[in-house]
């Protein structure tokens, strides 16, 4: 039987692009931008997943979800924001939301996400990130999604020993990539501890991307909040591919961290023996190291491993035969090659309860969560017309490689930018002309806006594009063109705000 998921928010173009991609992914869809009528619908109807915006008009997203387990306990939920607070996190962690997606992010994140929280199996995975569940699963889904979570990290541990929680995040800032990599004490009995951790950390990264800076952040908010003085071990890091450069920060005396350099050896990077969420003030410090393409990011969990690597009894080259071993194809066999060499160690460290070898996969900084959005300013009246085209096609070129499918995307916008420039502003009128483009999951997305004189949607009757005699009106032939070149058009307009012209085609073919 197909899961059934209410999608709740106000923004049509989100809310229309997610029920697109998961319905094809098999699940029943219902939608609705309004938050009064989604608790309706709960009425009715007995949905697997309520997937709400935290902030709507008249209800907000933790009141909607309250109300919906006053009814149906057994309802799960998810919240997406690009507003949201730590206290909103907790809230919603009380409220029993299993997790908290902050805009902007990419449909493949969000998928992921679902299968998880669908799964009760998943949400063991995210618990106790016991990575043998996915040889296991009978749930071919489960299965697909943690492979896809492979992609980015893998962890290798014990399936026989009560491993503590493990969790990690990848998001794209600009530029840059910043990920968080995290060990919280198996003794801590924190539900969704993972998520509270990366929801901070995401939440955080807004207003700073020191790693220093976030784990402050973190471990102030943890020591406030959270009553038990249990270890939690972070690793945050930011990467800079182009200067080819790791910043990083790490605390807790049981993660070993080094760099896997491509014909370079093994670089063991600084830490810090101290673990979070003991002191609010406790100082934190962040460093450099080089990370050339090909380069690996290699976390030992093992507090008897890390005491004799920093005594120098042993070194990190110990565990060289394991990164340049031939048959080490991918982070999964490296990770599985070192653990294999921590056993053959002293019975000490081999012995060493929660033991975990986390492993980043070879260009792991291209799998990220966020959607990375390109605007482009046009000012009326337009000059060099020419060229912002061909801007708009360099930029266009990095997302879109088919050059077909490239010339149909550069030709609509073209059409939309041309009737605005016709028909938003009054003769010798200033303005601008808005172009926003962003890939969104395998589609590129384009929003053609100004703000101009509008009309009112009420009374707009679109134009019978298949009859040539409406291409002389000034909406036909921009809007026949589009919706013969590009997947879906949607046009909104109102005489306070201007008009927007969204389109989105599919640029990437998946032939498995």
């Amino acid at each position: 039987m197909k899961k059934k998921i209410l999608l709740v928010d106000d923004e049509e173009t989100l809310r229309w692009a997610l029920h697109e991609a998961l319905s094809e992914e098999g699940f029943d869809i219902e939608n609705t931008n309004d938050s009064v009528k989604a608790l309706e619908f709960t009425r009715k109807t007995k949905y697997d997943l309520v997937i709400s915006d935290l902030k709507m008009p008249i209800m907000g997203g933790l009141q909607l979800i309250s109300e919906i387990k006053k009814q149906n306990p057994d309802t799960k939920a998810i919240i997406i924001t690009a507003y949201g607070s730590v206290e909103a996190v907790i809230e919603a962690m009380h409220l029993g939301v299993l997790d908290f997606i902050t805009k902007p992010f990419k449909i493949e994140h969000i998928k992921r996400v679902i299968y998880r929280v669908l799964s009760d199996s998943a949400l063991s995975y995210l618990n106790n990130n016991n990575i043998s569940c996915a040889k296991s699963a009978d749930n071919d889904e489960l299965k697909n999604d943690l492979c896809s979570q492979r992609d980015v990290f893998f962890v290798a541990k014990d399936a026989t020993k009560t491993g503590g929680n493990i969790f990690y995040d990848v998001v794209e800032i600009g530029k840059l990539k910043a990920f968080l990599v995290g060990s919280i004490s198996s003794e801590a009995d924190i539900k969704n501890a993972g998520v509270l951790v990366t929801t901070i950390f995401r939440y955080v990264l807004k207003n700073d991307n020191s790693p220093a800076f976030l784990l402050k952040e973190v471990n102030q908010y943890l020591c406030k909040n959270i009553l038990k003085r249990l270890p939690v071990s972070l690793f945050c890091a930011v990467l800079d591919a182009r200067s080819q450069t790791l910043c990083y920060s790490i605390h807790g005396e049981e993660l070993t961290c080094f760099i896997s350099l491509p014909e370079k050896g093994v670089e063991v990077l600084e830490s810090s023996p101290f673990p979070l969420n003991m002191f609010p003030g406790m100082a934190i410090t962040e460093s450099n190291a080089s990370f050339v393409a090909g380069s690996r990011i290699v976390l030992i969990r093992n507090g008897a491993l890390s005491k004799v690597l920093k005594s120098g009894t042993i070194t990190a080259d110990r565990f060289k035969d394991a990164i340049s071993d031939g048959s080490a194809t991918n982070c999964e066999d490296m990770a599985k090659g070192i653990k294999l060499q921590i056993e053959g160690l002293d019975v000490s460290i081999a012995e060493e309860k929660d033991c975990a070898v986390i492993v980043s996969c070879s260009g792991f900084e291209a799998q990220t969560s966020a959607l990375s959005e390109e605007v482009m300013s046009i000012p009326i009246p337009i000059g060099n017309y020419g060229e912002i085209l061909e801007q708009f096609d360099r930029k266009l070129l990095p997302l879109v490689a088919d050059d077909c499918k490239r010339s149909e995307v550069v030709t609509s916008v073209n059409e939309a930018v041309l009737n605005a420039a016709s028909f938003a502003y009054h003769k010798d009128e200033k303005g601008a002309i808005f172009l926003k483009f962003a890939m969104l999951g395998d589609e590129i997305v384009v929003e053609v806006s100004d703000h101009g004189c509008g009309f009112d949607m009420q009374t707009y009757t679109e134009p019978d594009v298949t009859l040539y005699k409406d291409l002389t009106k000034k909406t036909g032939r921009g809007l026949f063109i589009m919706k013969q070149l590009m997947d879906r058009v949607m046009i909104q307009s109102s005489k306070e705000t201007g008009t927007a012209v969204h389109m989105a085609k599919r640029v990437i073919c998946n032939e498995n």
